[in-house]
């Protein structure tokens, strides 16, 4: 059941960010919290390597490269996508408990979370995968992440290469202030 709820989560996830992915750039934050302040397209980045080639982005449009604290049933978890702003097909997505440690998911059939996911549209679950936040704040939240993907069951073709190595994971991202984006994502 809890699988069942967060392949439904991810999927409106996925339509929302295709819907709104391409939404201009919002260079000021929304004034809907007491610590409100400007944030620039520069105040957000993250890079890795993905089977050795980087892949990295800088920004935020308050949706990529930008966390939510969750609401309801996923209460106590911080949820986070990384893309690149002008090109948001390709994507890793993180969704951890918020506090300051490590978080290892491995494949199961209560906690698999599609990782990553290629420009093609390839799917792959984190196996196994840690991310450990360094700091997390009323704003901001850094930290690293490493380990390895597995296709998804169902995704790609006989030629789709069947795990990715991810190393070197850093990243340092606002929290969103988008009244929006927070409605769309059930959180606070």
């Amino acid at each position: 059941m809890q699988q069942l709820k967060t392949i439904k989560f991810f999927l409106s996830i996925l339509l929302l960010t295709g819907c709104f992915g391409n939404s201009p750039k919002n260079t000021n934050k929304e004034n809907n919290s007491s610590d409100a302040q400007t944030i620039s397209t520069s105040d957000a980045s993250f890079s890795c390597m993905l089977d050795n080639k980087e892949f990295s982005g800088t920004g935020t449009d308050q949706n990529i490269n930008a966390a939510f604290h969750l609401t309801g049933d996923n209460k106590g978890q911080v949820l986070f996508r990384f893309s690149k702003l002008d090109n948001p097909g390709e994507k890793l997505m993180f969704q951890v408990a918020a506090k300051e440690g490590s978080t290892t998911f491995n494949v199961t059939p209560t906690s698999s979370r599609v990782g990553y996911i290629t420009k093609g549209y390839i799917n792959y679950l984190d196996d196994p995968l840690t991310v450990t936040i360094t700091l997390l704040s009323a704003a901001r939240i850094s930290g690293t992440f490493s380990g390895k993907y597995t296709l998804d069951k169902g995704s790609g073709d006989a030629n789709t290469k069947q795990t990715i190595l991810v190393t070197d994971g850093k990243f340092d991202i606002p929290f969103s202030t988008s009244a929006q984006w927070k409605q769309m994502y059930q959180a606070e």
